[in-house]
């Protein structure tokens, strides 16, 4: 294996938003910063992901990536080849589609390589562009899963060589849990003896917390020591509002908007439910991992790859998409029994620690960075 100490890599990620793909680039750059890698991140100015970087100390290159629109890829192209020539650059690492098809435009004229993550359950070819950049500009696809792996060689026809699959992680967070649970818990003036369900998603279709709500409503008939924490916003907070309010029960969930403290939050949980559907790309959210990592019994639907991190009936269990029956049933049956909780908590930290570390996904990210980098340029 070759030295890659040192070696110049170049994070591209284009969207304002800050999520699960955002998150990813964060972590990856931190830690590939402190094995000596010299990383910049190229992103738009003032975002999450451009404020957590500049706090980390992580090399930054803003851009103004273009909002809402697909216009103007060759002219971010031209931006990236400059710096690219400038400072050395060994790996372009794109990671959402504008930026996947300038960076790979970029990387191509400058004669480096070009790897790029694969975060949703969507084909990223629409057109002649992608056509092109997939088949002729890019050296490595990692598809978070086996799922997404499937997919992009199914329906975009991508070699199946050209694949590698990447367990996302998470590093192992150090403070206190109960300091942190009580802090979240005061604040929101939860008492001890209530068993807290939490979810941590953007409010849009296809994260599924409408099923989650009419699940919830059916659970707490029979359990009033029961709430429901949802975290996050989105387009859908004020319909889901609406719908907590028609069922009865907007005394019971709690809707605390965006929080910056996200991940703490999960140390407010009891359990942990997160029931997307099909049809939005829900892959391999980061969510679950942090689940995991908490020690927290989980109930997801069978979405995307998170029967990866639930094992149904061993940390949790794994439901079929939009069944509030059923999803209600398990909410109920881990509600009800502590030691149940604790048992399938334990075994998510068991899980965590095996498969969903940030130290073994760095350890692949380096894997695919020396295998592109010992191939011949194209």
């Amino acid at each position: 294996m070759q030295d890659l100490s040192k070696k110049r890599i170049l994070f591209l990620n284009s969207l304002q938003i800050y999520g699960g793909g955002e998150f990813f680039v964060y972590q990856a750059a931190k830690i590939l910063k402190n094995r000596n890698y010299r990383v910049t991140i190229s992103c738009l100015k003032n975002t999450e992901l451009y404020n957590k970087c500049r706090l980390e100390g992580i090399e930054l290159f803003p851009v103004d990536y273009p909002v809402n629109s697909t216009k103007g890829v060759f002219k971010i192209a031209k931006i990236l080849t400059d710096y690219i020539k400038l400072n050395g650059i060994d790996i372009v690492h794109s990671n959402t589609n504008f930026d996947r098809t300038a960076g790979a435009v970029a990387a191509k004229i400058s004669g480096i390589k070009h790897v790029t993550n694969i975060h949703s359950l969507q084909s990223i070819q629409h057109n002649i562009t992608h056509y092109i950049r997939n088949r002729m500009l890019t050296h490595q696809f990692i598809a978070d899963g086996e799922k997404i792996r499937d997919m992009l060689i199914k329906k975009d026809n991508i070699d199946k060589s050209k694949i590698s699959i990447l367990y996302l992680g998470i590093e192992n967070e150090s403070d206190s849990n109960l300091e942190t649970r009580k802090k979240i818990r005061k604040e929101f003036n939860i008492t001890d003896e209530i068993i807290l369900i939490g979810n941590t998603a953007r409010m849009v279709d296809f994260k599924g917390q409408e099923f989650l709500i009419r699940a919830f409503a059916v659970a707490a008939e029979e359990n009033n020591n029961v709430m429901l924490m949802l975290v996050g916003d989105g387009e859908l907070m004020g319909y889901l509002q609406k719908i907590s309010a028609e069922l009865g029960i907007k005394d019971k969930i709690i809707f605390t908007g965006f929080r910056k403290d996200m991940y703490e939050m999960y140390s407010a949980f009891d359990i942990y439910a997160h029931t997307s559907v099909e049809g939005g790309g829900e892959a391999f959210p980061f969510a679950l991992i942090h689940a995991l990592q908490k020690k927290l019994p989980m109930v997801v639907t069978d979405v995307g790859s998170m029967s990866l991190m639930v094992k149904d009936g061993v940390n949790g269990f794994v439901l079929p998409e939009k069944d509030t029956l059923k999803i209600s049933g398990a909410v109920k049956k881990l509600s009800q029994s502590s030691d149940l909780r604790n048992i399938m908590g334990q075994k998510s930290y068991e899980l965590y620690n095996s498969k969903f570390t940030a130290e073994k996904m760095t350890d692949k990210v380096e894997e695919i960075y020396n295998k592109i980098l010992a191939k011949k340029n194209n």
